[in-house]
């Protein structure tokens, strides 16, 4: 009944954003249909971060007066998340705080979150974790670790529903290994979180009504890097590789859109492109299924089913990891598949040479 309590509450949140769009949408819409990381057809709230936000808040409240630890954890991570979330929260309105202000409000947080609840303290390997003990190393460590993962889940947040579902099912595999281990506040938390980002997500999937916006994807990659980190940290029977793994997908995004801008196509890597691999999945697998007058019809129909390839490509590297969470060889293996998953479906795609097993069922095809 709790988890229907917090999903209920983004639900409700989420849905006077979208009941009072007239009022905000001149501050809070995406009306820039012409940027290369745009694919929706008409101006839309981003500011579905709230929604996210007011759920867990929501879960703290029911949950924390019954458990001592986690009524001290909780606000120790709402406090640490603030300067990345109001940092999103204001470019979602003023679309003017750029990626770099953005990323030192993720190190602020991480830095923050190192201060109250400690930081990285083991990777797997001898010779890196003593050096780890030393304060200014974990320190560093964590804030790079953490700010980095939080930024990247903002790189994936580029189709409707689909930087929702990949954080509500990187909580939910973060929830079972807790759940395992009896870790019950991190348990708490990150179903939460899940409970929370469904309910968001009942607006912006299929159809888009309300986006997650800098702010929400800020959020909820903070939670689930910091949530991540202290699973690890609280529990020596879970392999550090497991937090590496859990947040793989974002973060090889990212790595390789690095890799691309700047190895492949010689520009900053920070300049927006329409080449992320959601975006091939849109153009190649999901609009050629459709006619132009079904795109203009249904567009966001058309880009949310892009969403449901990346699911299935993060799960790839969840399922095991969520599995064999306490033993680093396989969950290497996993992230090694996930890779080569990656890899292999994006040379395809970005050469035109389509697997044709991939398309959509031959009754939705255009004709």
């Amino acid at each position: 009944m709790t988890w229907l309590t917090i999903c209920v509450v983004a639900f409700m949140v989420g849905g006077l954003i979208v009941a009072s769009e007239r009022w905000h949408g001149a501050l809070t819409g995406d009306s820039d249909m012409n940027k290369p990381q745009a694919f929706h057809s008409r101006a839309t709230p981003r500011v579905g971060g709230l929604a996210v936000l007011a759920g867990t808040m929501a879960g703290l409240l029911v949950l924390g007066p019954s458990n001592m630890t986690l009524a001290w954890l909780w606000p120790a991570l709402f406090l640490a998340a603030l300067p990345v979330f109001v940092a999103g929260l204001l470019e979602d309105i003023t679309k003017d705080i750029g990626a770099g202000k953005r990323l030192l409000a993720a190190f602020a947080s991480a830095a923050i979150a190192w201060w109250l609840l400690g930081g990285v303290s083991r990777v797997g390997f001898e010779w890196i974790d003593w050096l780890l003990a030393f304060w200014p190393v974990s320190l560093l460590f964590t804030v790079i670790a953490v700010g980095g993962c939080t930024h990247a889940l903002n790189i994936v947040d580029g189709m409707n529903g689909l930087a929702g579902m990949v954080a509500t099912l990187m909580a939910a595999s973060i929830s079972l290994v807790a759940w395992q281990v009896g870790d019950t506040p991190i348990f708490l938390i990150s179903a939460s979180l899940a409970s929370a980002t469904l309910g968001f997500l009942v607006w912006n999937f299929p159809f888009g009504r309300v986006f997650l916006g800098d702010g929400g994807a800020y959020f909820i990659g903070f939670m689930l890097a910091e949530l991540a980190v202290l699973l690890v940290v609280r529990n020596p029977s879970v392999s550090p590789f497991y937090a590496l793994a859990v947040l793989f997908y974002p973060v090889f995004e990212t790595l390789f859109s690095i890799w691309r801008r700047k190895f492949k196509r010689g520009v900053p890597v920070d300049q927006p492109d329409a080449l992320h691999l959601h975006q091939l999945v849109f153009r190649r697998l999901v609009r050629v299924t459709f006619s132009r007058r079904q795109r203009h019809a249904i567009p966001a129909l058309c880009n949310a089913l892009a969403s449901p390839y990346l699911w299935g490509l993060a799960l790839i590297g969840l399922v095991p990891a969520t599995i064999w969470w306490d033993n680093a060889w396989a969950l290497c293996a996993s992230i090694l598949v996930f890779s080569i998953s990656y890899v292999w479906l994006y040379a395809r795609l970005v050469s035109w040479r389509r697997p044709d097993w991939l398309l959509l069922p031959r009754n939705w095809r255009a004709d």
